[in-house]
């Protein structure tokens, strides 16, 4: 209806925009998605009798077709062995599915069949007798595989359009009010990424350590996510940081949520959460065989394996296997991994039960600030403050299950369950300072087999329902966490030998003369419920909606002594925290392909097995609290090869532990903390063979309130204010290239000390590069280097027990070669 010649949706936007300021920025930019954008790709809905500007990259016809279905929306089916070895000779620019069809599978023998007026589409091989005719006439089909991208699956190329990491529904990318960063399967493979440090380097907000092997720990909006936030098809993986890794190559896809995400998940740092998808059996997956070398005598093999077992793709199987032998740039420190993920599916129309299995063994080690400057040199370049026979040394065994049923178009059900069992057997020494030669350091050291055990279990009811005008995506959760610790430390009798830091000698301790110094044994145990509902209403505009209750229990035995001859001395400790934590966003999605939003989101995170559980005044310690809002910009077009995310966002965390200021020996939580700042990332398949992700991160970090008068209004620790990178791929025919630049700004190393100047880490700018050639269908052989030009640059900087600077060197360069055959 118009109103003086406007439409009552434009009276309703133009009146709330005399609100704040914080409502006059989303109005804008609400304004600018009005506008009629020009744009090279504007796809609507997929119906075969529209054009639809497409661009699909000469190639395997696998790939081509992938690209297709993503660009168009309709559904693919297709037996794969029918398109072995077939490629495409690709197309670009406007078509309607049926010309593109014709372009795309020139030559190929193969006819597209439109299933009963759906936009499902069959590849069958024409007859023989047919080829000259171009006969349309339909064979009897052939196994049925959906090629369309969800939320769990692979993504075309690096562009990504759903995820459930943040809603954990099957959700458009465009309608979620939160930035996801998403690292795709291709990206794994074309960066050689085989760690999640390695994986995060080129998306905005996050960071990860710039050395080590041992732990998967990011920072995502300065804020570390350590055990609460890591998780595996949206089930919290571990609780201790050291337990597990998460291996790449076993991945579909890594994904990160920026900001709170309690709403869901339950108790986690405000930083967000990082959640892996894992690889599931498809009939119409490539299978591979590979092996890698590299530098530090790295030799790694793989295989990924699978397809249906029966002729109507009703049981799925998958096989994942990698092995590697690697040592680092550092003495005495390897990177071995032994990783055998096996998985099967039994599925039929409407349910859908996926068994999954892993064990892995990792031989890693743990980097201990070392490098400086002494009166006589500087530190040599692979020292390790561990030595010979130090370590970690893990092992991990894991199953469990994904079950899904449709009952019906309105509802779904979904009942995820994993077990895992783990242990770290981690041999340690630690930097205790420097010696009055300045040139050696104390060291102390430790053994400390650790274990854990882990169930957890995830319920949902998913329901699509209309209410008049609006519809709805609602989904009612109950989450069970209860993870069990045993964390002993054991002190070795008698002194470590110093180390010196320019002509080391290691002198390896007798690690069996030890006796038990601290024992801790806790249970953790979390309850959540939680409720979320996606309202469409309005043309444009979609409203999310969404709540969650915990209950988080913890128990914890500590045992503690002095020496061998002392007593242990038992303290036991139980607390019990409840909170409510929730999210609101509002994004418009206007027809030109710009999604506007904003959210307000909170999040809670109790103290976990902690040895300390009240303040100097003998209350209890309460959860930290997180708030975040936060005002964004997609423009992602239905159907483009292309997206970009920008947002700017303000993050407080209160309840922050300080100390005392009438005992330096207790805290009170009286601290508070703020990180604020601008994320802009985008990825793209620009046409002509060119691939690209670009990222940029500005970030502000402040401690606003602390008992510490010096700390107050310093930086967090290595959260560098800017952060930018940009990575490009070029692929021709069976050759392709990348060229990535990576640029970190200075940071502090460490938080400030009182009457001492804070160390800081390096600015740098780093090289990767990439070559790879595909010959004959099957192989492909690729070069990777990290660091190309070996820049030597300076990382946690602090100041050991006060005793001078230590630094540690960052990941020099790092050259991988491999073979891959596919069939």
């Amino acid at each position: 209806m118009k109103q003086n010649g406007h439409s009552a949706a434009e009276i309703s936007i133009s009146a709330f925009c005399q609100q704040p300021v914080v409502k006059a920025m989303f109005c804008l930019t609400i304004g600018i998605a009005s506008l009629p954008l020009p744009q090279p790709v504007m796809a609507a809905e997929a119906v075969s009798q529209q054009k639809h500007t497409l661009t699909i990259n000469a190639g395997s016809l696998d790939q081509a077709l992938r690209a297709f279905g993503t660009q168009t929306g309709i559904l693919i089916s297709v037996n794969a062995a029918l398109t072995n070895n077939l490629t495409s000779q690709g197309l670009k620019g406007e078509y309607t599915v049926t010309e593109a069809f014709n372009l795309l599978l020139a030559g190929t023998g193969l006819a597209p069949t439109r299933k009963d007026g759906s936009q499902t589409y069959t590849l069958q091989k024409i007859p023989a007798e047919k080829l000259e005719k171009h006969s349309s006439q339909s064979l009897p089909e052939v196994n049925v595989v959906s090629t369309r991208e969800n939320a769990w699956g692979p993504i075309d190329g690096y562009v990504a359009r759903k995820s459930a990491s943040a809603s954990k529904m099957d959700t458009n990318l465009k309608e979620t009010p939160q930035i996801v960063s998403v690292i795709g399967a291709e990206q794994i493979r074309d960066q050689a990424i085989s760690s999640v440090t390695e994986a995060v380097r080129y998306s905005a907000g996050v960071r990860a350590w710039d050395y080590a092997t041992t732990d998967d720990d990011i920072a995502v909006r300065g804020f570390y996510l350590t055990g609460t936030g890591l998780y595996r098809d949206g089930m919290r993986l571990i609780h201790n940081g050291f337990m597990s890794n998460i291996e790449p190559y076993g991945m579909e896809k890594l994904e990160v949520v920026h900001g709170p995400a309690s709403v869901l998940y339950g108790q986690a740092a405000p930083g967000g959460l990082l959640n892996a998808v894992t690889k599931r059996p498809r009939a119409d997956m490539r299978n591979e065989v590979g092996i890698e070398l590299g530098s530090f005598g790295r030799k790694q093999a793989k295989l990924d394996v699978g397809g249906q077992l029966d002729q109507d793709g009703h049981v799925l199987a998958r096989l994942t296997v990698l092995q590697r032998e690697s040592g680092t740039q550092w003495k005495y420190q390897d990177n071995d991994r032994l990783y055998i993920a096996p998985s099967l599916t039994f599925q039929n129309e409407s349910t859908r039960l996926t068994l999954l299995a892993q064990y892995q063994q990792d031989d890693l080690g743990f980097v201990i600030p070392y490098y400086r400057h002494t009166p006589t040199g500087k530190s040599k370049d692979n020292i390790n403050i561990n030595g010979p026979h130090s370590g970690h040394k893990k092992e991990s065994a894991s199953f469990g299950y994904l079950f899904e049923h449709d009952f019906n178009e309105t509802f779904s059900v979904r009942h995820n369950l994993r077990y895992l069992d783990g242990s770290n057997d981690r041999r340690e020494m630690r930097n205790r300072g420097l010696r009055a030669d300045g040139r050696s350091v104390t060291r102390l050291a430790m053994y400390r087999p650790d274990s854990e055990q882990t169930w957890v279990v995830d319920n949902q009811v998913e329901a699509r329902f209309n209410t008049g005008s609006i519809s709805h995506k609602t989904i009612i959760g109950l989450d069970y966490y209860r993870s069990k610790l045993n964390l002993p430390i054991y002190s070795l009798n008698g002194a470590v030998a110093p180390l010196d830091l320019l002509t080391p000698g290691y002198e390896v301790p007798d690690w069996g003369n030890n006796f038990l110094s601290d024992d801790t044994r806790a249970e953790n145990l979390q309850i959540g419920y939680y409720l979320q509902d996606q309202i469409h209403f309005g043309k444009h505009w979609v409203l999310s909606l969404g709540a969650r209750y915990d209950n988080a229990d913890t128990d914890s035995l500590y045992r503690v002594r002095a020496n061998a001859n002392a007593p242990l001395t038992t303290t036991r400790h139980q607390r019990s925290d409840h909170d409510l934590t929730g999210r609101i966003g509002l994004i418009y999605l206007a027809d030109n392909g710009l999604a506007p939003y904003i959210s307000y989101n909170t999040s809670f995170q109790p103290p976990i097995s902690t040895t300390t559980t009240v303040d100097y005044y003998g209350n209890v310690f309460e959860p930290e609290k997180g708030k975040q809002l936060e005002l964004g910009l997609r423009y992602m077009p239905d159907g483009a090869p292309y997206s970009i995310t920008a947002a700017v966002y303000e993050l407080t965390k209160t309840n922050v532990r300080t100390i005392s200021p009438l005992d330096s020996r207790r805290e009170v939580q009286t601290g508070e903390v703020r990180s604020r700042g601008f994320e802009l990332e985008g990825a793209a398949n620009l046409g002509s063979g060119y691939s690209m992700l670009g990222s940029y991160t500005f970030i502000d970090t402040e401690i606003i309130k602390s008992n510490q008068p010096w700390e107050v209004g310093s930086a967090f620790a290595a959260a560098p204010r800017h952060v930018a990178s940009i990575w490009g791929k070029y692929q021709q025919g069976s050759f392709s290239a990348g060229l990535g630049v990576r640029h970190v700004g200075t940071a502090l190393g460490a938080l400030p000390l009182e009457g001492i100047e804070t160390p800081k880490n390096d600015r740098y700018t780093l090289l990767d590069a990439m070559a790879a050639y595909d010959f004959s269908h099957h192989w492909r052989l690729a070069v990777n280097a990290s660091n190309l030009t070996d820049k030597e640059y300076l990382t946690q900087c602090n100041n050991v027990r006060g005793t001078g600077e230590f630094c540690i060197l960052g990941y020099g360069r790092d050259i991988r070669a491999s073979v891959t055959y596919v069939w």
